[in-house]
């Protein structure tokens, strides 16, 4: 062991070092300051609070996380930014969906549809290829908000906000005020927009969304259609969604339409409700999914003693509201997400699914809602699951492919009303379930112009809608955590 000097030894060697200083600087008339080495950092200490949250973050990730094992090591306690901290953790460009939030009241009301809305959704694009100009097309209006209120509907196009044409710059205004006016507006050939009507003054204000936005039966050529266009998987509205599925069966409904172009996903215990209603009969007991978690969780899961593989597996069960077909017509879009696919790729090794649309998100994984309310209102919501399915056949790298593909041009054709025989989607599947030819085929020169030249704008969007394609489940649906 290295022997300490004795305290007196360090007593005299101060006293010298004082004296000698003290003669130095009598002989050279000068003061001597003390010597700093350059590269000597005083050690930062960031804010408390912000510690608190960063090690919110790093505790949680380094469990729950799918790719906890892949998180780099970064100092917590030199990080100033939380939310920049978080960022840092997820591995890219695999995981493109966890997220952090400084709201948590927010976010929970989101999950259960409560949200400050206008009660319009919108699909945004630039004008052309090389305007900065922007065109907010409506998809659809929840019933009962000012939306519908303002006698907007599904089409309309958007073009000016306070008599401002909308650009890449201020059409986050289009969710993020309050009360403004907008302009509708329609493209001429030349590719510019002309104001169709006076303003129309719309408010958000917070709403309880309905993610059933339309239903409808057709009947037709000895074929009873049912038709759900449905929102997101929330789980508040179970009720509601069981509540569809039974009035389509007291109909005898004979084939299904499930429209999900615009579903960006929601609550997994949702989707295996839905999946229970549609799978035919005689598969109660058969795997819906299997999750797959980081080895973390799944060596603690089988530790529990009551541990059965079954504890990774979600299995259809019988339902009093099953429709009782073996064919399921499926509408989807590239915002088509998590839950949304999962319902696809879930029952398609049970049953014939028709995918009519383009290519899906390709959201594969689910996330938990991690928070310390006690404490703070940040929440985090990190990716913790893998989901296949009963054949374990789906291709991670991509969205799911149609297999009709169609656009979602809707804005172009003059029958675009969710649910309406004549709707494009709707069309065409209605021509596959009845044999007989679309009507899209049948008459030429519908389109009322052919917008070439508009250019998707999917970063917009995304910002504009944050939290969708997000897939939850509750840490309560977790069995052994």
């Amino acid at each position: 062991m290295k022997k300490m000097k004795h305290p007196f030894s360090l007593l005299f060697i101060s006293l010298f070092s004082i004296v000698f200083l003290t003669y130095c600087s009598e002989d050279e008339n000068k003061i001597v300051e003390p010597v700093v080495e350059e590269n000597e950092e005083e050690k930062e200490s960031i804010d408390p609070q912000t510690l608190m949250i960063n090690n919110f973050i790093k505790n949680n990730m380094e469990y729950y996380y799918f790719w906890n094992d892949e998180i780099p090591d970064i100092d917590q306690e030199k990080e100033e930014n939380s939310s920049d901290y978080f960022d840092k953790l997820l591995k890219k460009p695999d995981d493109r969906w966890s997220f952090i939030t400084d709201d948590y009241p927010a976010l929970v009301k989101y999950f259960s549809g409560v949200e400050k809305s206008t009660g319009y959704s919108l699909q945004l694009m630039y004008l052309n290829q090389t305007s900065n100009q922007v065109i907010a097309v409506i998809e659809y209006v929840h019933p009962d908000t000012p939306a519908e209120e303002a006698g907007l509907k599904r089409g309309d196009i958007i073009v000016k906000i306070d008599g401002l044409l909308i650009t890449d710059e201020n059409y986050s205004d289009l969710l993020g005020r309050t009360m403004f006016e907008i302009t509708l507006g329609e493209i001429n050939l030349n590719g510019s927009t002309s104001d169709l009507n006076p303003t129309i003054p719309v408010e958000a204000i917070e709403l309880s969304l309905n993610p059933i936005v339309k239903t409808n039966i057709i009947d037709t050529l000895g074929h009873k259609i049912g038709y759900l266009a449905y929102t997101s998987f929330i789980f508040d509205y179970n009720q509601e969604l069981e509540t569809v599925i039974r009035e389509f069966k007291d109909a005898g409904v004979t084939d299904m339409i499930l429209d999900l172009r615009y579903n960006g996903g929601g609550a997994v215990s949702s989707a295996e409700l839905l999946g229970n209603m549609l799978v035919p009969p005689g598969n109660d007991g058969r795997t819906f999914i299997k999750s797959v978690y980081n080895t973390d969780i799944t060596n603690d899961i089988k530790s529990e003693p009551d541990y059965t593989p079954d504890f990774f597996l979600r299995k259809f069960s019988e339902h009093e509201n099953n429709l009782n077909i073996n064919k399921l017509y499926v509408f989807t879009t590239e915002s088509t997400a998590s839950a949304s696919e999962m319902i696809i790729y879930g029952l398609s090794p049970y049953m014939e699914v028709v995918q009519i649309g383009t290519q899906t998100h390709g959201k594969y994984y689910a996330s938990i809602t991690i928070s310390d309310e006690e404490k703070h209102d940040w929440a985090m919501q990190p990716i913790i699951m893998r989901s296949i399915n009963a054949l374990d056949d789906i291709d991670y790298s991509q969205g799911l492919i149609p297999d009709y593909e169609l656009m979602d041009d809707f804005y172009n054709y003059p029958e675009n009303e969710l649910g309406h025989h004549r709707e494009r989607f709707m069309s065409e599947a209605i021509s596959q379930i009845t044999g007989q030819t679309s009507y899209y085929d049948q008459n030429a020169g519908v389109v009322k112009s052919a917008n070439s030249l508009l250019r998707k704008a999917d970063k917009l969007r995304q910002k504009l809608y944050p939290n969708r394609s997000k897939m939850w489940i509750s840490v309560d649906e977790l069995p052994g955590i």
